[in-house]
């Protein structure tokens, strides 16, 4: 059994999500372990609102606490809207883009750019999903040019001046506000349930990509699920006590390092 206030957050895509068609059916008999037991489940994705919600009515998560795009909007348990877009926010960052892109004669797109049937191809979503991916409010999503590898840390720094930070998931690269992230979210989230409860829950956070980095830093015990590019890293804190990392990939490894952190020995 589980302790008591013990909270699991996760990230979604090659994580509690298979990377080639989106399933979690591996990951079900865990995630109802953790249901039972009253264990909240936290998405903390790249994934905009619309697609989180749709994904904790079909797991049975609605009302729990979530972070989309990657922690520039996060939402507390109940709905409470904890962190999100100032009015105007995405139009700014969205002519920054295309002031840098104009500036270092770069190439890559944006899912804003383009259409769902086209987003639809570079996902594998269809495209009613592939249009709620495109429905964002504080974040832009770029698919990056290899040619265009040279300039990055010059558009890296371009974004900095702006305000803007440029964080790599597992396909894509995401560009939002500094001081957003995954990690700040999750100490957000924990602030409010310390607020709500009076009590600090003990945390084990998932991921896969870079992008996650922060999160497995902010949390208590981390999991690196095995993906397919960069893994998240290196941590503040990669004591083996702390950080396990999977042999099996996508919701197969989300069980297992779930598994291994909620063995009875522990």
């Amino acid at each position: 059994m589980p302790v008591p206030d013990l909270m699991v957050v996760t990230d979604l895509d090659g994580t509690f999500l298979d990377h080639h068609d989106y399933s979690f059916a591996a990951a079900l008999p865990m995630l109802d372990r953790l249901r039972s037991d009253g264990v909240p489940v936290v998405f903390c994705s790249s994934k905009t609102t619309a697609e989180i919600a749709a994904l904790q009515e079909r797991t049975g998560l609605t009302g729990e606490a979530f972070v989309a795009e990657n922690g520039a909007v996060v939402v507390g348990r109940g709905g409470t809207v904890l962190a999100g877009p100032a009015d105007g926010s995405l139009g700014r960052l969205q002519d920054v883009l295309d002031d840098l892109r104009d500036a270092l004669d770069l190439h890559f797109a944006t899912f804003s750019s383009v259409s769902d049937e086209i987003v639809a191809t570079w996902t594998g979503l269809d495209v009613v999903a592939a249009s709620a991916a495109r429905r964002r409010a504080a974040s832009e999503v770029l698919l990056w040019r290899t040619e265009d590898d040279d300039r990055a840390d010059d558009f890296r720094a371009g974004l900095a001046a702006s305000g803007l930070d440029l964080v790599r998931g597992g396909r894509f690269w995401h560009v939002l506000p500094t001081g957003f992230g995954k990690g700040a979210a999750v100490r957000m989230l924990l602030a409010d349930h310390e607020r709500r409860t009076g009590r600090t829950p003990c945390t084990i956070g998932l991921g896969d990509g870079p992008n996650d980095t922060d999160l497995l830093d902010a949390v208590d015990l981390a999991v690196v699920v095995r993906g397919h590019g960069p893994a998240p890293g290196p941590f503040v804190d990669d004591r083996r006590e702390r950080v396990y990392r999977t042999t099996a990939p996508g919701p197969h490894g989300w069980a297992e390092g779930l598994t291994h952190f909620l063995r009875s020995d522990r």
